[in-house]
């Protein structure tokens, strides 16, 4: 068997599991060594990032014998703009990242209740000023959080935020009972969670379904001084809605791994709101054990593959 692999990180782990399972991995640099390696490949594993136009063209125009692309993300919105190609078993990283992206939507939040961007700001002006900070400080036992989308992320976010939160609610597709949470809601009645909700995370998949999801009348069902964090895909939320609440202070601050456009302008004012955290798109990164779930899942599936049986993670979609 052989894969051609294009990503970020993660190399030297799948590059271990191809010694373990004895298969052919071909790492490729840039695109134009993708696109010289996918003839004769039988799979292609790949960062979102590198997942253009070009390579669903390629694989279709070559009529070859790759089979099988596999996303090194739990995220593959990409898929919805470049293509899939005809006869290819498309697959995601399904239980992979979560613990990762967790803490980082958890570290968003406690940095906006602990006020620490207004510390750091203090800190780098020598400004010891407690008075200014004690009134504005809040703690997550007096607080309910609401996770959106309660697949393998808001799973991960709510089992670490249990021992902590007041309450936590969770939003899935049908609303059905998950003792991670104290109550669950279908997404018909996401604006029924929202408005019990002092704190909302975003961890639900982003499709057309999904796109501004966290629209303005979302955002007014929320209780004032509520925040919100967003470890999904920026156009979850409607970026002018966003701006408004901020802006009008009805929402007391976000935090932010996504944006609506990525990179987000250097001119857009939610660099400079106060009560908002902006980091580049980085939740999942940081956790070798991350890189560890991802070579584990990729192995079963050489195994499965091999079988010819369904691989973990498969995604339907649309062909082109």
């Amino acid at each position: 068997m052989r894969v051609v692999y294009r990503g970020q990180v993660f190399e030297s782990e799948l590059i271990d599991a191809a010694r373990r399972k004895g298969f052919d991995l071909v790492v490729a640099r840039d695109e134009q060594e993708l696109l010289q390696e996918l003839p004769g490949a039988d799979a292609l594993w790949i960062t979102p990032t590198y997942y253009l136009p070009a390579v669903p063209q390629a694989v279709k125009a070559e009529r070859g014998r790759l089979k099988w692309i596999g996303l090194t993300s739990a995220g593959y919105d990409v898929l919805l703009r470049a293509g899939v190609p005809p006869g290819v078993t498309m697959t995601y990283a399904v239980t992979v990242h979560g613990p990762a992206v967790a803490e980082h939507a958890i570290a968003l939040l406690l940095g906006l209740l602990r006020q620490l961007p207004r510390a750091i700001l203090a800190q780098v002006n020598a400004d010891w000023n407690s008075p200014a900070m004690m009134n504005s400080l809040r703690s997550l036992e007096d607080l309910t959080v609401a996770i959106v989308g309660f697949g393998s992320i808001g799973g991960s976010v709510a089992e670490r935020l249990r021992p902590l939160a007041k309450r936590i609610v969770g939003v899935s597709r049908a609303g059905n009972p998950d003792p991670r949470a104290n109550e669950m809601f279908s997404s018909a009645r996401l604006h029924d969670a929202l408005a019990q909700s002092d704190v909302v995370i975003l961890t639900v998949s982003f499709s057309e379904e999904t796109r501004h999801l966290i629209d303005a009348a979302a955002l007014a069902a929320m209780p004032a001084n509520a925040l919100l964090v967003n470890v999904s895909r920026g156009p979850v939320v409607d970026g002018a809605a966003l701006h408004h609440a901020l802006a009008a202070g009805h929402l007391a601050g976000a935090g932010l791994d996504v944006t609506d456009p990525e990179p987000l302008p250097a001119t857009d004012p939610l660099w400079h709101m106060p009560g908002v955290i902006i980091t580049p798109h980085i939740s999942t990164f940081g956790s070798r054990a991350t890189g560890r779930r991802l070579a584990e899942q990729f192995e079963r599936n050489v195994e499965r593959f091999a079988r010819g049986e369904e691989l973990e993670g498969t995604i339907v979609l649309p062909t082109l």
